[in-house]
């Protein structure tokens, strides 16, 4: 079976987070442009984005009622979702570390081990 493209990367991040602002989205850019997808922002503190990035986390991320940010995922053509980072407590290192470990090209998934959108 072919692999579905890559449609859209999804950054759920906050302007006030150190972790988002501007570490994750500077990366995000980067790495939209480098798997040739749009890149779609959804701040947690803006209330009609705040909806999606919710329903998003819950149904493909590290959910709980104050979850972690940022959290990054890939959408894929066959509406496939795959949750990629969720940033680390502490120090922004972590979540520096993280992005660096994100592969070079978009990573496909069984679509028996990824849940449909």
């Amino acid at each position: 079976m072919a692999s579905a493209a890559p449609e859209r990367l999804t950054l759920v991040y906050a302007m006030w987070c150190p972790h988002c602002n501007p570490l994750s989205l500077d990366r995000a850019k980067v790495l939209a442009k480098r798997w040739k997808v749009p890149l779609r922002l959804l701040d947690i503190d803006v209330p009609e984005e705040e909806h999606l990035a919710d329903e998003l986390v819950r149904a493909h991320g590290d959910w709980r009622e104050d979850y972690l940010i940022p959290q990054l995922f890939l959408e894929r053509s066959d509406g496939r979702v795959i949750h990629l980072l969720t940033g680390v407590p502490g120090p922004t290192e972590g979540t520096r570390k993280r992005w660096e470990g994100l592969p070079a090209s978009p990573p496909d998934v069984p679509a028996e081990d990824a849940a449909p959108a």
